[in-house]
């Protein structure tokens, strides 16, 4: 669980890297033999290894980071616009209402009386 930190990043380099240099100087030194420099060398490579795969996690981790704010955004935008559309709504019902109402107050002035007055 405490890999995930990325500080272990440029460690697994800084290590990948001086064990390249400890397999060089390896190589230059003929007492410790060929097995010293091939350890260091397969010790360079897991950590160069070591360190890709925690750059390729972090950077995956990342993207699901991204996916999920974006994915919230989708959500409050659904939700600002479900509100608008039921604005729409209520707006298309009062106007509709309205038009009903001049309807009815054109046609009793047509006909000379009020639509409020009964008497005809």
């Amino acid at each position: 669980m405490w890999f995930k930190h990325r500080a272990w990043i440029p460690v697994a380099w800084v290590l990948a890297v001086g064990n390249l240099f400890g397999a060089l100087f390896a190589m230059r030194m003929t007492l410790t033999g060929p097995w010293h420099a091939a350890t260091h060398l397969a010790l360079a490579a897991g950590f160069a290894l070591g360190a890709r795969h925690l750059m390729a996690r972090r950077r995956a981790g990342g993207l699901d980071e991204q996916l999920q704010l974006t994915l919230d955004q989708n959500e409050q935008l659904q939700q600002t616009l479900d509100a608008l559309q039921q604005r729409v709504y209520e707006l298309e019902e009062r106007v509709d209402f309205s038009e009903r109402l001049l309807a009815t107050q054109r046609d009793a002035d047509r006909l000379g009386a009020s639509p409020r007055d009964p008497r005809p």
